[in-house]
């Protein structure tokens, strides 16, 4: 059964789905599983695998659904007795400890660019663990790590080819032309963060100029632009630090000033 658990968590991790994995990881007495016994829980609700009788699987089932909700672990004792001795309606007597943790796909990042700052960007967010898409037409394959998903077509029909979901995080770093196509290809389609580098100047004319097309300041609000924490950035290196701490906000702590958490003595 374990080696079954672990390969559905492998075709999971591969399908991008969060679940949730629960693990006995103490028993006191009489019990239907032992230590180290595992159910994966779907969002939907669906199981595989098993911690021991209907009863306890349901309580880990209701509690491993508030868990994927939340998205932090939970670790829950289960008395496995009758319900009028405090239990869940099982008669072994024992009692389970029950480790409940969520798996996320990894974050997608989709770059549209491929100058310095891209491979910089693309170097850094693949020791972060992102999984790479780089869309541009000029786009070189030994210029990024061998992991990147290279797309090397005219940036708006590139972007039709990916799937921009709530776990995409857009950044464009593209030459001035591309941007226009590149925004109208990403915005509304739900993604986690996009983000435009260019001057304010250019950036309020690129806003005009959509706004012109149909496109509201409400969907525009979408867009953090220019890209990237303001933090003195001037390499290409350093403005990648930039851009990728402010995606880990949006991702972490959306709500974060982004400000130092530096204590005055």
């Amino acid at each position: 059964m374990t080696a079954r658990i672990f390969q559905k968590i492998s075709e999971l991790i591969a399908e991008d789905q969060t679940f949730a994995v629960a693990t006995i990881v103490r028993v006191d007495g009489s019990s239907p599983r032992g230590p180290g016994a595992k159910m994966i829980i779907l969002e939907d609700g669906t199981t595989f695998g098993t911690v021991g009788g209907d009863c306890a699987e349901r309580a880990v089932v209701d509690e491993a659904l508030k868990v994927l909700e939340r998205g932090e672990p939970k670790t829950l004792s289960i008395p496995l007795e009758e319900e009028e001795k405090g239990g869940v309606g099982m008669k072994c007597g024992g009692e389970i400890e029950v480790s409940i943790e969520v798996v996320h796909p990894s974050p997608e990042l989709v770059i549209t660019g491929a100058g310095k700052i891209a491979t910089s960007v693309a170097e850094l967010a693949e020791e972060m663990g992102f999984s790479i898409t780089v869309v541009d037409p000029f786009v070189k394959t030994g210029d990024f790590p061998d992991s990147v998903k290279i797309i090397d077509e005219p940036v708006e029909q590139g972007l039709s080819n990916v799937e921009i979901t709530s776990n995409t995080y857009v950044v464009i770093i593209t030459r001035h032309k591309d941007d226009i196509p590149a925004l109208k290809a990403v915005l509304n389609k739900g993604a986690a963060y996009i983000g435009l580098m260019g001057s304010k100047s250019r950036v309020k004319a690129q806003f005009e100029e959509l706004v012109k097309e149909g496109f509201s300041k409400e969907e525009l609000s979408q867009v953090h632009a220019p890209i990237g924490l303001d933090i003195g950035a001037e390499t290409p290196e350093e403005i990648a630090v930039s851009i990728l701490a402010e995606v880990i906000k949006q991702r972490r702590k959306p709500e974060s000033s982004g400000e130092s958490l530096k204590i005055s003595p």
